[in-house]
């Protein structure tokens, strides 16, 4: 089939250099200590007529040094004079989506020799918003590299007398940094780009998928020319599109429910009763809350909790996270408790350097598996249901979902080169192949444990989850950190429960954690669990599928690893940029300043 005229201006590829960034977090006992409490806180005929395109790159967008230059880049790269393809280019696989699970995907499919398209509508854009890893789950993939600032300290407050401190290294990843890798990535092993929006997807039962792309046109001049559209295809369909789900089915309603967080990225006079080498990963502490009831009510009903970043001495991160509601909660009354609570513990800042918002789908029903369309990161509920997080996650399986791909495509590639029609039934058993590599049988089970979590936390009121994760963080034996890292196999998960349930949570909270969650035993854990198949392995309680090295898990192992990670210097990582940093302590000091000429005049 042909194109429709204006793809020429659609389908173009970047990013074919190399990032210009410089990649620069006592044997440990279970990663906990106790913490001294301190105030804080379409038809075709034949599949060989179709030919693949190898147009030649014109940009590498992420050699930047400003977003603005990024964007100029993108716009001169954009060919709208020359003469569009006259065959509808023809993929191994097109992926819809390039976010951290999409371009993590692609660079891989890439590297095993499949030709990758990617379609996003906002490719000259960085990502918005800021994500934190595990640095035992970055470091084994490659990606430690990417982490701006690794704190070995993690602490967990559950109320004004009660906190730990987690010995397990954390980082905050550089999302400008890891888009340039993963693009720098992809270019290197011929990915092409399309700056434009999938708007629909046609299957065909002995032929390619076709995609229906739209995006506006414009010239070397940044000249708008309208919305132009066109048609891809592709042996294998990717909908990475996030928690839009625009190509991929459910069999029920999804249902989830949401993390509701407002955070911002302050420079401020001083640090209050934070550390620099300490980062908080949750704050339950209320009683900065107690003299407003209408606050109080509402963190009943919604509970916040702080996760706190400090980034130089005049330089914090903070977010006030509602971790999961059915409904979401509203992230304005997010920022009027983040501002209370700052406001409590003597934190003034001086500039608001960033701010975000985000409502997290959490949970909610599996998609169908398998179906033609192969889900990736969020699409594909890769979402950590019990905590939100999902970057590590792509980082583990986005490898082995390529690598189970790849000779299957080839072989269909080979078939396209030697003018033969596909055999029936090859694109089904294709998407097949993606589905269960993404969700292996035990790894469902595993998300179906979580998914029983999830519900049962969206129903906790404030003490009920500072009871709940008192017992979560005194599991013994890795559990808690290979439960949040997917590390657990399926009867590993049921280990875990057990014991939270017998040796760890307070006895006040057995009646509660046993009434709210029995609604859900069946229908979320016992009946999901039983349909997947013969409970395997069955002796082992740790597993890493993806490497296949289950003793790397084990407790005497990890915690030696952790212990080499916590006395890495990780090249990369920095506090805050030197310019920066001086601009905010004389910022800090002129405020100070201004405070106490205030005063005297008074």
């Amino acid at each position: 089939m042909r194109m429709r005229r204006s793809v020429g201006s659609l389908l173009f590829c970047v990013l074919n250099g190399t990032s210009s960034f410089h990649h620069p977090t006592t044997t440990i006992t279970p990663s906990r200590t106790l913490l001294t409490p301190v105030p804080h806180h379409l038809h075709h005929s034949s599949v060989g007529q179709h030919h693949w395109s190898s147009s030649s790159s014109k940009l590498n967008a992420f050699k930047i040094s400003s977003v603005e230059e990024m964007q100029t880049r993108i716009r001169t790269a954009t060919d709208t004079n020359s003469e569009p393809n006259e065959n509808n280019p023809l993929f191994d696989v097109l992926i819809c989506g390039a976010g951290p699970g999409g371009l993590m995907l692609a660079s891989n499919l890439a590297k095993e020799g499949c030709r990758v398209g990617i379609v996003d509508p906002v490719l000259d854009k960085p990502w918005p918003n800021n994500y934190g890893v595990w640095m035992d789950e970055a470091e084994p993939f490659g990606y430690s590299e990417c982490v701006d600032r690794i704190w070995n300290e993690v602490g967990v407050i559950f109320d004004e007398q009660n906190d730990l401190v987690l010995n397990r290294p954390y980082g905050r990843i550089d999302r400008t940094r890891l888009k340039s890798r993963l693009t720098s990535e992809c270019s290197d092993n011929g990915v092409q780009f399309c700056n434009a929006r999938a708007t629909d997807l046609v299957h065909l039962d002995d032929a390619p998928s076709t995609v229906t792309i739209r995006g506006g046109g414009t010239n070397s001049k940044g000249v708008g020319g309208g919305e132009q559209e066109g048609t891809l295809s592709a042996f294998l369909v990717v909908d990475a599109t996030g928690f839009s789900r625009k190509f991929v089915k459910h069999k029920e309603e999804f249902n989830p429910g949401y993390q509701v967080t407002y955070g911002a990225r302050f420079a401020v006079e001083d640090l209050g009763p934070y550390k620099e080498d300490r980062m908080v990963l949750m704050d339950y502490s209320e009683t900065h809350l107690h003299d407003d009831g209408e606050m109080v009510k509402s963190n009943d009903r919604f509970p916040s909790f702080l996760y706190a970043m400090p980034l130089g001495p005049n330089e914090l991160f903070l977010e006030e996270t509602i971790l999961v509601s059915r409904p979401g909660g509203s992230s304005r009354d997010l920022q009027a408790r983040l501002e209370k609570r700052m406001a409590s513990l003597g934190i003034t800042p001086t500039k608001i350097l960033e701010d975000e918002r985000a409502a997290i789908p959490m949970g909610g029903a599996d998609p169908i598996v398998p179906q033609r369309t192969l889900g990736f990161g969020a699409t594909a509920s890769l979402v950590h249901p019990a905590s939100g997080y999902m970057v590590a996650r792509a980082m583990e399986i986005a490898p082995r979902v390529a690598a189970s791909l790849a000779p299957h495509v080839l072989r269909l590639r080979r078939q396209a080169e030697e003018g033969r029609n596909l055999e029936k039934g090859a694109l089904d058993e294709l998407s097949a192949v993606g589905w269960g590599t993404v969700w292996p049988a035990d790894e469902r089970r595993q998300r179906d444990f979580m998914h029983f979590g999830f519900e049962l936390l969206c129903l906790l009121n404030p003490q009920e989850l500072r009871d709940f994760f008192t017992g979560f963080f005194r599991l013994p034996d890795a559990l808690w950190e290979h439960f949040l890292s997917w590390r657990l196999s399926g009867i590993g998960h049921v280990v875990m429960g057990l014991r939270v349930w017998a040796q760890c949570i307070p006895r006040r909270f057995m009646p509660v954690m046993l009434v709210k969650s029995l609604p859900f035993i069946a229908n979320r854990l016992v009946l999901p669990f039983a349909s997947r198949g013969p409970l395997e392995p069955l002796d082992e309680v740790y597993w890493d599928a993806q490497s296949g090295m289950p003793e790397r898990w084990e407790p005497g192992a990890y915690f030696k690893y952790l212990e080499t990670l916590r006395s890495r210097n990780f090249s990369g990582t920095k506090t805050v940029d030197a310019v920066e940093k001086v601009a905010m302590a004389v910022d800090a000091v002129e405020t100070a300043t201004q405070r106490k000429e205030t005063v005297v005049s008074k």
